[in-house]
């Protein structure tokens, strides 16, 4: 028997691998959006349909809702942007890791990763801290 080492696979199977592997980054990638969506408050804002803006006592305008079981959208859009740059960022930290040949590349890639996680997380604490 011949074995089948070193053999080219067939264009067939190249191609089924190819679809595989855009099926599984692209579902990934929707799979982190819908995430992103519930934890940003999606679920709500389609449900309870807040307003955007909230009128105060003074006549001054408030995009943060002062109570903590109610939001804006503009808050749900805020904590949507946050939780994105958080995930991109550790992202951008594990991806620099795989970065061998190219010590610059990978410093940028973790430095920009580090300083995104470290802004999302700031401004979650900045929201959080403005509900009361």
């Amino acid at each position: 028997m011949a074995s089948t080492t070193g053999k080219a696979q067939s264009p067939m199977m190249k191609r089924k691998g190819r679809q595989n592997d855009n099926f599984v980054k692209y579902g990934t990638f929707v799979i982190i959006l819908f995430i992103v969506f519930i934890l940003g408050g999606g679920i709500y804002d389609i449900i309870e349909q807040p307003p955007a803006f909230l009128q105060g006592a003074n006549g001054a305008v408030a995009t943060v809702h002062p109570y903590p079981g109610e939001q804006t959208i503009n808050e749900s859009i805020i904590s949507m942007a946050m939780y994105g740059a958080t995930f991109v960022g550790l992202l951008l930290v594990y991806r620099s890791t795989h970065i061998l040949y190219d010590k610059q590349k990978a410093n940028t890639q973790i430095l920009i990763g580090i300083g995104l996680a470290l802004a999302g997380i700031a401004v979650g604490y900045v929201l959080f801290s403005l509900k009361g």
